[in-house]
């Protein structure tokens, strides 16, 4: 294991499903139908036994789906950017009212369907050129997926983690209502509220706070419900979303909103740990996610203290300081390394910032002063180095190279939305902007695009 402390330096109907996804879906018919209710309460030896029946050997498995938008942030390194080229506009194609509070950013699947994490379902599944619903139940009864983005695989699953302890494995491609495959329950009042991440071999990775005590899984693809391995990280892991190494052999997470973890993906054994600040952050509403440049290796992580650059090797530096606002979302990465990423200061002051991968600022856009803050608020880049975020009540569109004096440009705005700090935008296919709105009384996604 390599240790190091921080050296702070300032300077997206099933039409045409691949034959996998159907002999996927063909395989899980064989199986018995599961139980209406599984959320039954552990026993007192199921609670002792975390990681139960963890076996190193999983079954072959594919990664995310091919689709425009299938994890959160778009990818297993987070990167927040899309091949696609994103909409010049701020035109509304159609607004899907739903019937629950949104509760994750959305995600696309195989055949374009849209899937976002809600209040009960716990996953509501969206026609993309109509904006009605597919379904909005399965055949079981669960809780909330409390900012947990789901996570499509290439077999068409859809894996999401609830406050009822368990990481949901669906079969999205059925006939509604669909069948929940199987659901691994952290018995020691583990919420899991990190959005799930599928490696290359379609392993799928999750995080629960259990207790406060942090722990991440790796769950085998397929139809079996099998732990391949879990590991305990010692803090309390909440709203992040673990984020692979671009050769799929690591794994990073952040703990007490201080710490990245590097773990070895195949057995979950710790690389290195690096404390990056000593502040102690773990509250729901923030997400310290980590971002991997697929190109050079490098974790990127917003803490309260600024912006970090860690290299592969565990060490680190603080890459930008944002003045005495907090980084409490993660950034996301242009195609030229620019890092895209809001901060905030409370409720005071909220800035949106546009860093070289350097760390000198290239630009920075001041959101007009009043409610309104960037927590759990990750931005959005296109083909075209274009950038997409929300805070509060409104959709930003910027250009990626500003004026070319420091400050942000805006290409568009959208101001119909009335809150949005759960359910950021994400770049579906035709270049639609999907992003949820709205508290338990009036919560609505929008499809923005299709611009002349």
């Amino acid at each position: 294991m390599i240790s190091s402390r921080a050296t702070r330096q300032h300077g997206f109907r099933v039409v045409a499903r691949s034959a996998r996804a159907v002999g996927a879906a063909l395989a899980l018919l064989a199986l018995p139908a599961p139980a209406t209710h599984a959320d039954d309460r552990c026993s007192i030896e199921d609670r002792k036994l975390l990681c139960p029946s963890a076996n190193p050997v999983c079954p072959p498995g594919d990664g995310p789906a091919a689709s425009a938008w299938p994890l959160f942030q778009h990818d297993a390194q987070h990167t927040g950017r899309s091949p696609l080229a994103g909409p010049t506009c701020n035109r509304v194609i159609w607004r899907w009212s739903a019937t629950d509070e949104l509760l994750s950013a959305p995600t696309v699947g195989i055949d374009g369907t849209i899937y976002v994490g809600t209040a009960r379902a716990p996953v509501c599944a969206i026609d993309p050129a109509s904006g009605t619903t597919r379904w909005c139940e399965t055949d079981q009864d669960g809780r909330l997926a409390d900012r947990s983005s789901p996570a499509v695989a290439a077999d068409g699953t859809v894996y999401v983690g609830t406050r009822d302890n368990d990481l949901w494995a669906i079969a999205a491609l059925f006939a509604p209502p669909p069948p929940v495959v199987w659901r691994q329950k952290i018995c020691t009042d583990g919420d899991v509220t990190t959005s799930p991440a599928i490696g290359p071999d379609g392993v799928v990775y999750m995080g629960s706070d259990s207790l406060g005590a942090g722990w991440m899984f790796a769950m085998c693809p397929g139809a079996a419900q099998q732990v391949k391995w879990c590991a305990k990280l010692g803090g309390g892991v909440k709203n992040v979303s673990p984020a692979l190494s671009p050769d799929g052999a690591t794994l990073y997470v952040t703990s007490r909103g201080t710490t990245l973890h590097a773990l070895d993906a195949a057995t979950g054994a710790t690389r290195w740990t690096n404390v990056l600040e000593r502040r102690r952050n773990a509250a729901r509403w923030p997400n310290y996610t980590p971002v991997v440049d697929p190109a050079s290796g490098k974790i990127y992580v917003g803490f309260d203290d600024g912006l970090f650059e860690v290299l592969p090797d565990g060490t680190s530096r603080l890459l930008f300081v944002p003045g005495r606002e907090r980084i409490e979302s993660p950034p996301a990465l242009g195609p030229d390394g620019t890092l895209y990423f809001g901060a905030s200061r409370g409720g005071a002051s909220s800035t949106f910032y546009a860093v070289r991968p350097d760390g000198t600022l290239r630009w920075s856009y001041p959101i007009p002063r009043g409610p309104g803050r960037f927590r759990n608020n990750q931005a959005v880049v296109d083909a075209n180095g274009n950038v997409y975020v929300a805070v509060k009540d409104t959709v930003y569109a910027f250009t990626g190279s500003g004026d070319g004096s420091g400050n942000g440009v805006v290409l568009w705005r959208f101001d119909e939305a009335t809150s949005v700090y759960q359910s950021s935008p994400i770049l579906g296919a035709s270049g639609r902007i999907y992003v949820g709105s709205g508290d338990r009384l009036a919560p609505v996604l929008y499809a923005i695009g299709d611009c002349p």
